[in-house]
């Protein structure tokens, strides 16, 4: 059995794969720290080195630092150091690493056990600028260039990486399938995410306004404010807030599209993923990793703009042969991607540690 280390357990993409990982592959999962989630945990085998609700004496200013690069992002985003150094003396080989923070474990286990890792990588930071990210950008190459694979999520990122002469694979997120298309698609459009002011919210509530049915936003929102402030200023928008797993595939299934836009987000947004194995089609903008599950006009749309979405949107709403044909491509690209396979890979480049 390996090990999945996960630093924070909450209703992210990132805390999700760890899961169906962690599921699926039989492995334990080491969550750093609990939050507040929606996944269902049984048949895993998971420790919790902090519960909800439970703090450090140096959480205050963990998050005073966090807040300086992800202000936007609320308390429960905190990078907590001292949990990070806690499962160095915790966790045993062969491991596996969701971000580069949590991989900084891995690295300690390196330098003093002479343990290899693997690194699943989300994001990077390598192509930030500015004079703050240094010691992050720094931090994160000797994490990379230690681990003895670096894992991410698309073609995208792995570019990036080999630009900066580091090599990875691509290992895509899963997802569970249905058996057939939803025959009833309902008149709404459906935007699921972690929202927070960085995902560009305000984009969702214009398009609501212009589109020939309902929109949708489903997902925790990082800072409660946040939303209510969203709310008040587009009625137009339905606002589920956190949502349970069952209530949010009924409304991927029911959807009559899933549009996400990304911002320099090379990963893939699990939501475009999630929407596909649904049997319904995708509408993204080129700057999130999710285009790459797209073909054009077959399961979906890649835009340049939210105003071209809207049109792309009212064109599939008044059209039902068109939606059909769209959901049905969607569920056959849905259905290459299980987390069966997934997990399979998994095992097979984890057993290369041993």
């Amino acid at each position: 059995m390996f090990t999945i280390a996960l630093r924070v357990l909450w209703n992210g993409g990132v805390a999700r794969i760890a899961v169906e990982q962690a599921r699926n592959a039989k492995a334990k999962l080491l969550v750093y720290r609990e939050s507040f989630y929606n996944y269902d945990l049984s048949g895993i085998y998971v420790e919790f080195l902090r519960r909800k609700g439970e703090k450090g004496f140096l959480t205050p200013l963990f998050r005073k630092i966090t807040e300086i690069y992800a202000k936007n992002r609320g308390d429960e985003a905190t990078v907590d150091l001292d949990l990070i150094v806690k499962a160095s003396r915790i966790i045993k080989e062969p491991a596996l690493f969701h971000d580069q923070f949590a991989g900084i474990t891995g690295y300690l286990r390196k330098v003093f056990h002479g343990e290899d890792y693997v690194i699943y990588l989300h994001e990077t930071s390598l192509t930030l600028k500015g004079i703050k990210y240094l010691i992050p950008k720094v931090m994160e190459r000797k994490v990379l260039e230690g681990a003895k694979i670096i894992l991410t999520n698309s073609q995208w990122n792995k570019r990036v990486l080999e630009d900066k002469g580091m090599g990875a694979e691509v290992l895509y997120p899963g997802c569970y399938t249905i058996d057939e298309v939803e025959e009833d698609k309902e008149n709404f459009v459906l935007a699921v995410s972690m929202w927070d002011e960085g995902r560009r919210p305000e984009i969702y509530g214009e398009i609501a306004k212009r589109i020939k049915g309902r929109l949708i936003m489903a997902g925790s929102w990082a800072r409660r404010d946040t939303m209510e402030e969203f709310k008040r200023k587009y009625p137009e928008v339905i606002v589920t807030g956190r949502i349970s797993e069952d209530k949010l595939r009924e409304l991927y299934k029911k959807a009559s599209l899933t549009i996400r836009f990304g911002f320099d987000e090379r990963g893939p947004g699990m939501a475009v993923l999630e929407s596909l194995c649904n049997g319904t089609a995708v509408i993204v903008n080129d700057g999130i990793g999710g285009k790459e599950f797209v073909i054009e006009g077959e399961n979906g749309y890649v835009v340049k703009d939210w105003k071209e979405a809207v049109d792309r949107i009212n064109e599939v709403l008044e059209n039902h042969k068109l939606r059909r044909s769209l959901s049905i491509n969607a569920l056959e690209t849905g259905k290459k991607y299980s987390w069966r396979n997934h997990a399979i890979k998994l095992t097979e480049i984890m057993e290369k540690l041993a």
